[in-house]
């Protein structure tokens, strides 16, 4: 059986899904593959562009992105499997947030009377979790994860987890990274699209080979968001 929670961030309402003893799902609601809920606003139409979106009436899908640092060895952990299951403590310092004013994110509420307690304890967890990120006092997630899909999706999904707060790669970086080749990146992009744990299994930061923002399920704005957010610079 599948447990739903909801809440309210910054960029929009969110959907969490457990299977009662790991977190299955993570998504915005109205993104398209948001799974239909009794109560939530229709998914958006399986034809959304997810490249699509203005800033200041030019295509945010050609916003440049540009690291805070020149190097950075992404890919260093050598156990993708646990990288999201390993806690670690809020970050100290700023993360491009001022103060985390306007950043808390609203109330958790359950969406089964019936969601044992060891599953509300984890959506609790996630709760906390992502009220620590939009604050910037987070840069990993100690939630216990569980990727459901194909071995080629766990591959990349995995490889995502690598990612550093305030870094981003290429879609042949994160083939690389799968143990794949750079000609793979196509695949891979798809694979990236069909992330069912978005902002925690970061797929907003991979990024065109140009490194502009080239597209987000969850819409271009939010991925502009979130990268600021961890203190990229977008220009």
């Amino acid at each position: 059986m599948t447990f739903h929670a909801q809440l309210a961030s910054p960029l929009g309402r969110i959907l969490l899904c457990s299977d009662g003893a790991a977190l299955t799902g993570l998504y915005f609601v109205g993104q398209k593959d948001c799974p239909p809920m009794q109560g939530l606003p229709e998914p958006a139409s399986r034809k959304a562009d997810p490249t699509a979106g203005l800033m200041d009436g030019a295509p945010i899908k050609d916003i440049r992105v540009r690291r805070r640092q020149a190097e950075l060895d992404l890919f260093a952990a050598d156990d993708v499997d646990n990288a999201g299951d390993t806690p670690e403590g809020p970050a100290q310092g700023g993360c491009g947030a001022e103060e985390g004013e306007g950043r808390h994110i609203g109330p958790l509420s359950l969406m089964q009377d019936a969601t044992p307690p060891e599953t509300a304890a984890l959506f609790k967890q996630t709760h906390a979790e992502l009220d620590e990120y939009f604050r910037g006092e987070r840069r990993t997630f100690s939630v216990p994860l569980r990727l459901e899909g194909t071995d080629f999706q766990k591959k990349v999904w995995n490889a995502l987890l690598d990612i550093p707060y305030g870094e981003y790669v290429s879609y042949g970086d994160v083939a690389r990274a799968a143990g794949l080749t750079a000609g793979h990146g196509r695949p891979v992009g798809t694979a990236v699209g069909r992330n069912p744990i978005t902002l925690i299994v970061p797929c907003h930061r991979v990024l065109s080979s140009a490194g502009t923002l080239n597209g987000y399920t969850g819409g271009l704005e939010r991925k502009f968001a979130l990268l600021e957010l961890e203190g990229l610079d977008l220009g």
